[in-house]
């Protein structure tokens, strides 16, 4: 027996009438009757006569529905009681954030987050991939929401590794560049072609390092490593090399027809994930709110 059940059942008593009482409640006629009936039978007692003109309550179906109402305001009672404390509950939380990660919606999920529990105070750090993740393991940074690269199917565990987006790996280079009108590319293809490099922390130049490692072809030449996302576009638009990145990070950049966006053959993975540390005895609430929300959230 649910809650909406007894909703049904308080809501067709106080309009006598089927139609009116699904339109109130947002479902089917159908549906309201399917649900009656369904109760009727699991109690095994007849709740309401039915007749052409009016739907009304049988003796039984009277003490349910004042039974039903005093559950029902006792659940609102609850309901708004842990809104109370919900919104009253004081924390604070230190959350590492990959700037390139804007296209997963993540800023509109963490001020989601704030909305629910205003009095919970996030400081935010941006930074790299690897620079995040020692700063998790170091305690620095109760969470982090990053990109990580994972070697041969592990992870450290020393470390919670909650993945929720994968997305393919693709070359971004300038039209005017020789491979921009491929289909795909392989890791032949790229020997000869500069690489704007990414910082070696982040986790998209690791798992470049380790595929043409795993691939036995020679790495191309990294003619420039940047350190931030500007200047590593403007060196690519500007046809100095190629670089790495993710699909939808890629293709925030080829909006204008200058950048293109090619993926790799065979296909390559990179992963952004929610991490915090796996042993956590001074677990706080606020990050136990913060992982439950944000993991219903993007699931």
């Amino acid at each position: 027996m649910e809650l909406s059940t007894l909703r049904s059942v308080v809501k067709l008593a106080e309009t006598a009438n089927y139609s009116r009482a699904a339109e109130q409640l947002f479902i089917t006629q159908p549906a309201l009757s399917q649900q009656i009936s369904g109760l009727e039978a699991e109690l095994g007692l007849k709740l309401f006569e039915r007749t052409t003109r009016r739907v009304t309550l049988t003796r039984p179906g009277e003490e349910f529905v004042r039974r039903a109402r005093n559950i029902l305001e006792e659940m609102d009672q609850l309901s708004q009681s842990m809104d109370l404390c919900r919104r009253e509950m004081l924390g604070s939380l230190s959350i590492g954030l990959l700037s390139t990660l804007s296209h997963l919606n993540i800023p509109q999920y963490i001020s989601g987050f704030q909305a629910l529990y205003p009095n919970i105070q996030i400081k935010f750090h941006i930074a790299w991939s690897s620079t995040l993740i020692d700063q998790v393991l170091h305690r620095e940074l109760d969470a982090a929401i990053t990109n990580i690269h994972v070697e041969k199917g592990r992870t450290d565990p020393r470390l919670k590794v909650r993945v929720f987006s994968e997305d393919v790996i693709t070359v971004l280079c300038s039209r005017r560049r020789s491979i921009a009108n491929r289909e795909f590319v392989t890791m032949e293809d790229l020997v000869d072609q500069p690489v704007i490099a990414n910082e070696k922390s982040t986790s998209i130049r690791m798992s470049m390092e380790s595929i043409f490692a795993d691939s036995g072809v020679h790495p191309p030449v990294i003619v420039c490593t940047c350190p931030d996302m500007e200047s590593l576009i403007g060196m690519v638009r500007a046809d100095i090399g190629i670089c790495y990145l993710s699909s939808g990070v890629a293709h925030q950049y080829t909006g204008d027809g200058e950048l293109v966006a090619v993926p790799l053959h065979p296909t390559y993975y990179t992963h952004t994930a929610l991490i915090t540390l796996a042993d956590r005895r001074d677990d706080s609430l606020s990050l136990q709110y913060f992982e439950d929300y944000f993991y219903g959230i993007i699931h």
